[in-house]
């Protein structure tokens, strides 16, 4: 397991920051991480001569990188003859409804050995960790939009069962679910299907994300997004749609045009907790995308689910879903440009509510 934050650690009486790297379990031995975690030479690496995939970590940034040149080889779907999640082929054989596989070019592995890496500025290790594939169905053309509710619960049960499952595997610390849909966004291959990331740490984003929980109930003695549910149903404004269980709506401080979120109305801390509202949350996610569909002229974006992380209940955590669409309008790009990379600052020419609105007469 790892942990973002730095320590002080001295090479050649040399002090420089690392990050702080706790148990978790890597390869066939019992050795933890920390004894995998080394100081990696220029040299050596730079040419990325490796198969396996290696965790860097970026010193400027304080957080990991996984390095996985295997991945450039993955196929596209103008390439491929045939789709490989399509029934029928070597992986796909047999009966089924919603299929998981292992990602045959996954950026994390179960089995890694250690790397021989010695020089002091650089710190890495092996990326350990699982990466599965959750094909959505037989059909190739059957996305979430025109899902019927049969199917849907299929798949919200699979995605429960593969987060469960994952968790119980030594050394993740946390589990992302997600979907990347559509050419914009540089999906690879067509047939709808899900991706799950379980990770030897904790992203930066959920991170800070994290932070900003614990500080709002520190201040308020409450849940931050317990307290928005809270005023967003009184304004109505950025609301698209309501249910017993779950609101969507456009949030406040949207990084992206059409960025929709999933809020459970109850306070809820991961999946697992959601086990009597999955079929609503299938419905919710359904209809997200059904308006997207109807929007934009080619249906494109990332859905994550943003869970809480793994190593046990975290009460200042509130489970929820994120749409991110590439677009600034039904067609036109939303481009993440200089003052988004280089600054971290988003940048949204249009209005919350005026796209929360297009988005509730869009059904």
């Amino acid at each position: 397991m790892y942990s973002n934050r730095l320590e002080s650690c001295f090479v050649f009486n040399v002090s420089f920051p690392r990050p702080t790297l706790l148990k978790a379990y890597v390869s066939q031995s019992n050795r933890p991480l920390e004894e995998h975690s080394t100081r990696s030479s220029y040299h050596q690496y730079n040419e990325c001569d490796f198969v396996m995939s290696q965790l860097r970590w970026n010193s400027m940034l304080g957080e990991w990188v996984i390095v996985t040149p295997k991945r450039a080889d993955r196929p596209f779907q103008e390439q491929a003859k045939e789709c490989p999640f399509c029934p029928g082929q070597s992986e796909t054989e047999g009966e089924w409804d919603v299929l998981t596989l292992d990602n045959k070019y996954a950026a994390l592995q179960a089995e890694q050995q250690p790397i021989d890496i010695d020089h002091e500025l650089v710190i890495g290790a092996p990326a350990h960790g699982f990466c599965k594939v959750i094909i959505q169905s037989r059909d190739h053309n059957e996305q979430f939009e025109n899902m019927k509710d049969s199917q849907l619960n299929k798949v919200m049960g699979e995605y429960l069962r593969v987060t469960e499952e994952l968790q119980e595997q030594r050394g993740v610390e946390y589990i992302m679910l997600f979907e990347n849909r559509g050419k914009a966004i540089g999906v690879s291959l067509n047939h709808p299907h899900s991706q799950v990331y379980a990770l030897p740490f904790v992203p930066p984003r959920v991170e800070r994300e994290l932070t900003q929980f614990k500080k709002h109930r520190q201040k308020y003695g409450n849940c931050l997004l317990c307290e928005t549910i809270e005023n967003e149903m009184k304004s109505k404004e950025r609301i698209i749609r309501e249910e017993d269980d779950f609101i969507s709506l456009v949030p406040y401080g949207a990084r992206l045009p059409y960025e929709v979120h999933i809020y459970p109305r109850n306070h809820i801390s991961n999946l697992l907790e959601l086990k009597g509202s999955l079929q609503q949350l299938g419905s919710m996610i359904r209809d997200v995308t059904r308006r997207y569909s109807n929007v934009f002229q080619e249906t494109a974006y990332v859905m994550v689910f943003h869970d809480s992380p793994s190593n046990g209940k975290r009460k200042d955590w509130h489970f929820h879903v994120e749409f991110y669409p590439p677009w600034r309008d039904s067609s036109r790009r939303k481009y993440i440009a200089g003052i988004e990379q280089g600054g971290w600052t988003y940048t949204n020419d249009s209005s919350p509510e005026e796209k929360a609105k297009e988005l509730r007469m869009a059904l």
